[in-house]
């Protein structure tokens, strides 16, 4: 896994060139179903090609199957998304590109499917946060959203335009939509409940 333990999952959804750019030396590179070949076709070998690949030509499966450097294929009839399968196979921190896309109902179950892995597409960024603190620093987007995954949390936000004090939010309610960073950094404290941070740009 190289020295900083980090996985960076390349998903067959809406993928641009700078998310290249974000590749360390030492990440463990997954391409999902013809992601792979995407990233093949831009010089980047994944250590992983995984999924059904029901999205390849014969031709795209083969190149995949030549040049990574391991692959796994899956039967289209399975109990799992490819990308569910590939978070399987990540280790460490973990990056996912390319995870939205025209499939509504697969960028969902990739968001409720995050654990520890922070999600990123052309204008946002998107972790799943549990009881804790969370600490954000300024530049890159604009707005921080938080949106209750569980019925309810209880929260505390600091170095926020709006700040909180032991707040609670419903699932369902707007409260947390839009807040914007206004300190060096920002710090979420999370006492219940579970809750996507959806910092964007749009």
């Amino acid at each position: 896994m190289g020295n900083n333990h980090r996985s960076v999952i390349f998903g067959n959804g809406r993928l641009h060139l700078k998310f290249l750019k974000e590749i360390r030396k030492w990440d463990y590179v997954i391409g999902v179903d013809r992601a792979a070949y995407w990233l093949i076709s831009n010089n980047i070998i994944p250590d992983l090609a995984i999924g059904d690949f029901d999205s390849t030509s014969k031709q795209e499966l083969g190149v995949i199957k030549e040049r990574a450097k391991s692959i796994k294929i899956y039967p289209r009839n399975k109990n799992w998304t490819d990308m569910e399968l590939a978070l399987k196979y990540a280790k460490g921190e973990t990056v996912i590109f390319g995870g939205s896309g025209t499939r509504l109902d697969h960028t969902l179950a990739t968001l409720y499917a995050l654990k520890t892995q922070v999600f990123i597409d052309e204008t946002n960024r998107i972790q799943k946060i549990s009881k804790g603190r969370t600490i954000l620093k300024p530049g890159g987007y604009r707005y921080v959203s938080i949106i209750p995954i569980t019925s309810s949390i209880i929260l505390s936000l600091f170095g926020f335009r709006y700040n909180l004090t032991n707040t609670k939010l419903l699932r369902g309610s707007t409260r947390g939509i839009s807040n914007e960073i206004s300190s060096r950094q920002a710090v979420i404290d999370l006492f219940a409940g579970k809750a996507w941070v959806v910092e964007s740009n749009d």
